[in-house]
């Protein structure tokens, strides 16, 4: 498998992709690709007609799959609030790549059409990355219609942004180019793909077993009143705390059953969205069941910082006798600057433990990724995908 990553930012979109593809082929040293994943900033929107034919003039690629981002990265730095390209070049013998996109004109339920497009081409080992406009469908919708399985069939990626304002949004697939639809890519073939899920959130207090609940309402947790979980957790935190996590209380969901000491990472972490002070029951935006661990979590800069170095050094553990070929990362835009107060934070630290990996992602308004073997939308979170050859 060779792969290479190129970015620009000059001012026209034809020298952009110019250069951003002659840099990608010469790190993959290709003479032809194979496929080529690019996302491009918003303000390039009158020429993106011109994607497709200036990179396979270049790159000689088959197939060409991405999506518009308001800030995009690659190895080289997150761009944010400025103009830039990133393009992946892909070209192996032993990886076949399905790209598609389906728009909200073609189907009222284009999770269904995803799946029945690419159902034939699932095999053991596959990899769904899906690039949605969130206004033609609910990220949580699309999970549930594609499927939930996250150990049959990955689902990873990011929704496409674009301008501030959310009115210009769009997905790419080879020359068709299009507002409120689904691109993506199904990859198969003899890959290993690991995947980290940073979702910026720091535990508090202890893990608790559900053992009462009824849908998303916890009654009871370890005996107790859910509620006064929730309060006894509060007051171990200091002022200073809650102060830096904008009294938003957060709630981590082990999706693991059989896991006994559930980490960073393993938690599918959601919103509290009620309680009851009758009953001491908390509501929360995920259903759970009784027997799983729970523990209530804060989100702030320091914990994400901690939490993206945690999730990094494992994947890199976990990569050791298979190194990556690539990775992919899916930022949110409530991430990077506005999250760190300062600019390339994430992708400096997968660089310190990857340096020399291509990397290519953009900042998007939801991100993918299966957590527990099941597949899940997710909010403010970052998604590293790495895929290694076999």
């Amino acid at each position: 498998m060779r792969v290479g990553v190129g970015q620009s930012q000059r001012t026209l979109l034809a020298d952009a992709l110019e250069d951003a593809t002659t840099m990608a082929m010469g790190n993959a040293q290709l003479a032809k690709a194979d496929l080529a994943v690019v996302f491009a900033t918003v303000d390039y929107q009158g020429d993106y007609g011109q994607l497709f034919h200036k990179i396979h003039e270049i790159s000689g690629c088959d197939h060409l799959v991405g999506c518009s981002g308001m800030s995009v990265l690659t190895s080289a730095g997150e761009f944010e609030g400025e103009s830039a390209v990133a393009v992946l070049v892909l070209r192996s013998d032993e990886v076949s790549a399905l790209p598609f996109l389906v728009s909200s004109d073609e189907s009222s339920t284009i999770g269904a059409a995803i799946r029945e497009r690419i159902s034939s081409n699932i095999h053991e080992n596959s990899l769904l990355v899906v690039l949605p406009d969130v206004r033609g469908v609910s990220p949580e919708v699309l999970v549930n219609e594609i499927g939930e399985d996250g150990q049959t069939l990955p689902i990873v990626g990011g929704a496409a942004s674009g301008s501030p304002d959310g009115q210009y949004i769009y997905g790419w697939h080879d020359e068709k180019v299009v507002e409120s639809g689904v691109a993506g890519m199904l990859l198969t073939g003899a890959f290993r793909t690991e995947i980290g899920v940073a979702q910026g959130c720091q535990p508090i207090g202890n893990q608790l077993e559900v053992t009462r609940t009824e849908g998303n309402v916890i009654y009871e947790v370890n005996g107790n009143p859910a509620l006064n979980s929730l309060q006894e957790a509060l007051e171990s935190l200091t002022s200073e705390d809650l102060e830096r996590s904008g009294r938003v209380v957060f709630i981590g969901i082990a999706m693991e059953k059989e896991n006994p000491a559930p980490r960073i990472g393993d938690f599918l972490v959601r919103n509290l969205v009620g309680y009851d002070k009758d009953s001491g029951a908390i509501a929360v935006s995920e259903s759970v069941s009784q027997g799983q661990l729970v523990q209530f979590h804060l989100r702030n800069s320091s914990s994400a910082d901690k939490e993206i170095q945690e999730i990094v050094h494992d994947l890199h553990e976990r990569t050791r006798e298979q190194p990556p070929a690539f990775g992919m990362y899916f930022n949110c835009l409530g991430r990077g600057k506005g999250l760190y107060g300062k600019a390339n934070h994430d992708i400096r630290i997968i660089k310190q433990k990857f340096p020399n990996l291509p990397v290519i992602g953009f900042f998007g308004n939801a991100e993918f990724a299966p957590i527990g073997g099941r597949n899940f939308a997710h909010a403010y979170t970052g998604a590293l995908v790495l895929c290694s050859e076999v």
